[in-house]
């Protein structure tokens, strides 16, 4: 008779299993834009992580060097796969309650004993194996949850590899342009100095007065005040590689950037294919199906448990008796039911809990897409307009130039004041610097279109 229970009660168990398996989680619908504003190339084509995309954007080999470093030993990226790791563990452990349960025991009870006798206790040692039958799939429901929790972490990695592909490219493109800026200011001051020599000259034959002379020296103090700054600024930066290197400061010898190509245009393709494309999307749509298997998980609770058991073991009021063969064999083999009837309200709030995290998440992945969207708009515009304000900073130069050497010759010629060098001299090297400046904001552009394109184009 008990055997007919339990087959009746495992044949009830499966179809009602059967009728409780949730649906599939699906991606919200979104209204995307057609293409973005200002983009110059609609291709849909994008080789994403997991391919050589940052490779065939930084192809400068001193920096090829330290991006790979970085992703192989740069503490952000080991703690990054860490958490893989603990995601990929946690799975095991969703899983683990909707599979049968074995254990060993060894245990004694008290017998009640009658006035004048002995105390006395029985003793039991078996095996049982217990197994709750995951009806309303509320363990299936968690492992899933724990699945995208690992699809998340995975993505998060792939976000995390790429920020360090673009921050150690951004720090790169900044200490080559303090480089610059620091041979600009000692070319000027070379200048000046040679210009100093010349007033002086000027000054001991009676020509101009020392006030000339006070004034470029002046100018030169000025240029070189700048110069400490620019060398504390350097060590900064070469000391925040080391850091994403994973290396302590000062352990990094950078060495000076080379000329790099930049392309004229950027196919930044589809605004559509972004869903797919930028890690940080894919990541916010695995904790949004995260949080989706947590409220059918939620749900599951107000529901029924059913569970089998069967225990076989020995007996005596010997302990001796167990191990001897003399013990008396046990049995026991049946079902159980557990149903929550009164709570204190925690299941109700459990479940309002995990639909209140499924609205964040929905709406945290619906921000991650519009800010998606904006930095890809934003950053192809500032890569073609920075493009246009380096031509102009390289014309500016080139005036800036030859009016500082028509200056020198008005001044020679005793035609104009020394005041008129000063100020040409001024001018000529706020536009070398802003050229320098100029030329680190498209490299910095193209480090941001990298980054919101999802690690890389074709």
């Amino acid at each position: 008779m008990r055997t007919l229970r339990c087959a009746i009660a495992l044949a009830l168990a499966g179809s009602l299993a059967g009728c409780a398996t949730p649906e599939a989680f699906r991606r919200p619908e979104l209204s995307l834009p057609g293409a973005y504003p200002g983009a110059s190339a609609a291709t849909d084509a994008a080789p994403g992580l997991g391919s050589v995309g940052w490779q065939a954007v930084f192809t400068d080999p001193a920096l090829r060097a330290l991006i790979e470093e970085a992703l192989r030993s740069g503490p952000d990226g080991l703690i990054a796969a860490a958490r893989v790791r603990e995601s990929a563990a946690l799975i095991g452990l969703a899983r683990a309650p909707a599979l049968p349960a074995v254990s060993a025991s060894l245990s004694t009870t008290p017998i009640a004993r009658l006035p004048g006798q002995d105390l006395s206790s029985s003793y039991l040692a078996g095996g049982a194996v217990s197994w709750e039958l995951d009806l309303w799939g509320r363990y299936a429901r968690a492992t899933d949850a724990a699945r995208a929790d690992l699809l998340a972490a995975t993505e998060n990695r792939h976000a995390v590899s790429a920020s360090l592909v673009g921050n150690v490219a951004s720090l790169y493109y900044q200490l080559g342009a303090l480089r610059e800026s620091e041979a600009v200011l000692q070319a000027s001051v070379s200048s000046q100095q040679e210009g100093l020599r010349i007033i002086q000259r000027m000054s001991q034959a009676g020509i101009v007065s020392a006030a000339e002379e006070r004034q470029q020296e002046s100018a030169i103090a000025a240029s070189q005040a700048r110069l400490p700054g620019l060398r504390r600024q350097m060590l900064e930066v070469q000391n925040a590689i080391a850091l994403l290197l994973g290396r302590p400061p000062g352990s990094v010898s950078v060495p000076a950037a080379g000329p790099i190509a930049l392309p004229a245009a950027l196919p930044a393709g589809l605004p559509s294919a972004l869903l797919n494309r930028r890690p940080d999307i894919r990541r916010a749509e695995a904790q949004l199906a995260a949080a989706d298997a947590r409220v059918a998980e939620a749900r599951a609770r107000f529901f029924p448990q059913l569970s089998l058991t069967a225990v076989l073991g020995v007996t005596s009021t010997a302990l001796s008796n167990l191990l001897g063969g003399g013990a008396a064999t046990v049995a026991s083999l049946g079902p159980g039911l557990v149903a929550p009837l009164y709570t204190g309200g925690s299941l109700r709030a459990n479940r309002d809990a995990a639909l209140a995290r499924l609205d964040q998440s929905l709406l945290a992945y619906r921000k991650t897409v519009l800010a998606a969207l904006g930095e890809v708009a934003d950053g192809l515009q500032a890569y073609e307009s920075s493009a246009e304000a380096q031509r102009l900073q390289e014309q500016r130069v080139a005036i800036g130039a030859e009016a500082l050497r028509l200056a020198e010759l008005r001044f020679r010629a005793g035609t104009t004041s020394f005041l008129e060098v000063l100020d040409a001299q001024r001018q000529l090297l706020a536009a070398q610097l802003d050229a320098v400046q100029a030329v680190l904001d498209r490299r910095l552009a193209l480090v941001r279109v990298y980054l919101a394109l999802g690690g890389g184009w074709e």
